[in-house]
């Protein structure tokens, strides 16, 4: 019998509240865009995404998650940007520090003992705030916010009535 993939999840940097606050305040300067604003509660950087997954490969993933090794980093969010063919409002690094890359790539290889197929496009980290924008918006300067990551997270995406509720299943230490 076959399992059932009713579990959407992926693999994350997950900002502390004070990571949130603070970009909660450059959202309000960034000009009105239109759009489907992503709720602060799911603010995340996205570093592997999974897709439907069955509990046998979710514990395959959580194994393999559990072998990271990597250091403490800090990223410095300076910068916002816009995807025109997604429509993607978001913020991230004008210089992203290769400790998250190295993080990135080592959990996808890592992973990828899971049968999962890591992207084949660049890596692009990024916090997604607004979805469906229409046209290209004006970006304007923002203030730097810095984030003191130590940890990644995996995360189940739960559908409710008013979209989605990103719910961290497991932690991940780093150092």
């Amino acid at each position: 019998m076959r399992e059932i993939k009713d579990m959407r999840l992926f693999f994350a940097l997950w900002p502390q509240e004070s990571v949130r606050e603070e970009t909660s305040d450059c959202v309000e300067l960034l000009p009105g865009t239109g759009g489907r604003v992503v709720p602060r509660y799911n603010w995340h950087m996205t570093l592997h995404f999974i897709g439907n997954t069955t509990i046998a490969e979710k514990n395959c993933l959580h194994r393999q998650a559990k072998k990271v090794s990597a250091e403490p980093f800090k990223l410095c969010i300076d910068r916002a940007g816009y995807f025109k063919k997604p429509k993607v409002l978001w913020l991230g690094c004008q210089q992203p520090p290769v400790a998250l890359f190295n993080l990135q790539k080592t959990l996808g290889r890592l992973i990828s003992e899971c049968e999962y197929q890591p992207e084949t496009r660049p890596y692009s980290p990024h916090i997604t705030l607004v979805r469906k924008v229409p046209g290209n918006p004006q970006i304007t300067p923002l203030n730097s916010i810095s984030w003191d990551v130590d940890r990644f997270v995996l995360i189940e995406s739960v559908a409710e009535l008013k979209g989605v509720r990103y719910q961290v299943l497991q932690e991940y230490l780093l150092g």
